[in-house]
């Protein structure tokens, strides 16, 4: 089975070079909001983004199609069978639980830094009330997709083995809403401390997720 994922593939320990990329990356979706919230939408071009987060405007098109996308956060990197795989190998070693929320995380690329990016994000959104139309495109897209590879996760939980498809399908939209839950409580906590630095964000987040989804699991049992 493959997914197609908007998301960015960040692992716990940064190299060098993917570190580099994530800076660049949080340097433009920061640069494209500032520019947006100060002067509008029709003034923000990706060449003004790019000279804001000091990259040049081709390289701004190695992270984003468009300059929506940078002021939305949206990104789009295939995961193909083999990556899919990887995560679904993750199940036997590590639990379902557990790698559903690793699951979430990639999707979702490590939080930003900038203390007041979601509400700069809903400012813009109100302002541009046409931007929502290709946020909530992008959603729905994200959403089936990731409940399509939460479903293979759960199809390599020997618990499930004898269950139907569509008992699987019913199984994976419940276990991604926990999971999911769980994430938005890790972030939030991780933002509550203001933050200075993303480079340890996901291992910290991916941790505290688990940790919830883990202790309600088991009060529920």
């Amino acid at each position: 089975m493959c997914a197609r994922i908007a998301l960015v593939i960040i692992q716990p320990t940064l190299g060098l070079r993917d570190r580099k990329r994530l800076e660049t990356r949080l340097r433009l979706e920061d640069a494209a909001v500032t520019l947006v919230l100060q002067g509008g939408l029709e003034h923000t071009t990706v060449d003004a983004i790019s000279e804001l987060a000091d990259v040049s405007p081709r390289t701004f098109f190695n992270y984003f199609d468009s300059k929506d996308a940078a002021i939305l956060g949206l990104r789009h990197v295939e995961i193909e069978a083999a990556e899919l795989a990887e995560h679904c190998d993750r199940v036997v070693e590590q639990g379902l639980l557990d790698s559903v929320v690793h699951l979430l995380l990639t999707v979702m690329g490590p939080p930003s830094t900038r203390p007041t990016m979601r509400e700069d994000r809903l400012e813009i959104l109100r302002r541009h009330p046409h931007l929502l139309t290709t946020q909530l495109a992008q959603f729905t897209q994200l959403t089936t997709e990731v409940t399509e590879a939460v479903t293979a996760l759960v199809a390599r939980d020997a618990r499930f083995a004898d269950d139907s498809p569509t008992e699987r399908a019913a199984s994976a939209d419940l276990i991604l809403a926990l999971c999911g839950g769980a994430v938005r409580v890790a972030v939030r906590e991780w933002a509550e401390k203001k933050p200075t630095g993303a480079n340890r964000a996901v291992e910290q987040i991916e941790l505290r997720a688990i940790l919830l989804a883990r202790e309600v699991t088991e009060k529920l049992s």
